[in-house]
């Protein structure tokens, strides 16, 4: 009889899938940060997005355009430690943290041009 006696496998928590997610559903070019939160409710997290697109938006709205891309394209194991997503204007996350929001980079585009100049 064989039996496996050995350590449980950790599943990491699918960051970088998230993230790809999250930048596919934003508006083209938009910038964003990603959190992690851990909740005390098991392994579970909480994801917060922070990005001024689609500040015009109800949070509700915002919400549920990355839940819905959320569940097109990941897996149910992926989704599983998720508790619940969050999206927020850095004006918004500066009134519910009580905190200065850090600047979200800009991206610039045309590094090659400005550098040939």
């Amino acid at each position: 009889m064989n039996t496996a006696t050995g350590k449980k496998k950790s599943v990491r928590f699918p960051r970088r899938k998230i993230y790809s997610v999250v930048q596919t559903v934003l508006p083209k070019g938009a910038d964003f940060r990603m959190q992690v939160i851990d909740s005390n409710i098991g392994r579970m997290k909480i994801v917060r997005v922070v990005t001024p697109a689609w500040k015009k938006l109800p949070p509700s709205d915002r919400i549920f355009k990355i839940i819905n891309a959320a569940n097109a394209k990941l897996s149910v194991t992926d989704r599983k430690d998720i508790l619940r997503f969050s999206v927020l204007t850095p004006d918004e996350l500066k009134l519910v943290t009580h905190k200065p929001v850090k600047r979200i980079p800009f991206k610039h585009k045309n590094v090659a041009l400005a550098a040939a100049s």
